[in-house]
C-alpha cells in the first residue's frame, strides 16, 4: 500500500491576510503597541529631568528604569493570569488606563505624581507587544512567517512613530502636550481591539 505525503497546509499570502478585517485591527494593535511604549519610554527621562531638576542619571532611574521595571511586573503578572482572561478585553482595559495616565502626566501640576504614572504606563502597555503576537498566531493560523513579518513592521513602525508624534508636539506646544498628543496611541488601541472583538463575534453569530 502506498502511503501518500501528507500535504502541507496552505499559508495565506499578505494580499490574502490583509483581505480579512480582523488582521487590519491587528495591524493597528501592534502600531500602537510599538507607539504607545516607546513614547513614554524614550522621553520619561527628559520628562522627570524637567519636572524634577534631576540629573539626567537620576532623570533614568526615575523614569525609564522605572517603567521598565513596571512593565517587566505587568507580563510576569500577565504570565501567570493569561488561561483566565481575556486577552483582548484585557488590551481594552490596559490601554484605557494607560491613554488616562498619558494624560494624568501632561495636566497634572504635581511632579510626582506625574512621574508615578510614567512608570505605572510601563504595567499597561507590558503585555501588549507580546499578548498581540501570540493572539495572532492562535486566530491566523496559516499567517505563517509572513504574518509575523507584517507585525514586526507594524510594530517597528510605531516604534518609531510614537516618540517623532511626541517629539514634534513637545516642539511647538511643549513636552505636556506632547505627551498629550500620544496618549491617541493607546486610544486608538482600545478602538482596535473592540472593534477586533466585535467582528469576531459577527462571524460567530
Amino acid at each position: 500500500t502506498v502511503v501518500e505525503p501528507k500535504k502541507a497546509d496552505k499559508k495565506a499570502t499578505f494580499k490574502e491576510l490583509f483581505a480579512r478585517k480582523n488582521f487590519r485591527f491587528y495591524m493597528i494593535m501592534m502600531l500602537c503597541a510599538g507607539a504607545a511604549e516607546i513614547a513614554m519610554a524614550e522621553w520619561a527621562s527628559l520628562f522627570a529631568q524637567q519636572a524634577l531638576g534631576v540629573s539626567k542619571m537620576v532623570g533614568d532611574l526615575a523614569g525609564p528604569c522605572a517603567f521598565a521595571i513596571f512593565m517587566a511586573s505587568g507580563r510576569v503578572w500577565y504570565s501567570r493570569v493569561a488561561d483566565k482572561i481575556s486577552f483582548r478585553k484585557t488590551l481594552i482595559v490596559l490601554n484605557a488606563i494607560c491613554c488616562a495616565l498619558y494624560l494624568i502626566v501632561a495636566f497634572c501640576n504635581i511632579p510626582a505624581v506625574s512621574l508615578v504614572c510614567c512608570a505605572l504606563c510601563g504595567f499597561t502597555v507590558s503585555i501588549a507587544w507580546p499578548g498581540i503576537l501570540s493572539s495572532g498566531a492562535k486566530r491566523f493560523t496559516d499567517g505563517a512567517s509572513v504574518m509575523y513579518g507584517v507585525f514586526a513592521m507594524c510594530g517597528d513602525t510605531g516604534w518609531c512613530l510614537g516618540p517623532w508624534v511626541l517629539g514634534i508636539v513637545a516642539d511647538f506646544f511643549g513636552l505636556n502636550l506632547g505627551f498629550a498628543a500620544a496618549a491617541v496611541f493607546p486610544l486608538l488601541m482600545v478602538v482596535a481591539a473592540f472593534l477586533s472583538i466585535k467582528n469576531s463575534s459577527c462571524k460567530k453569530a
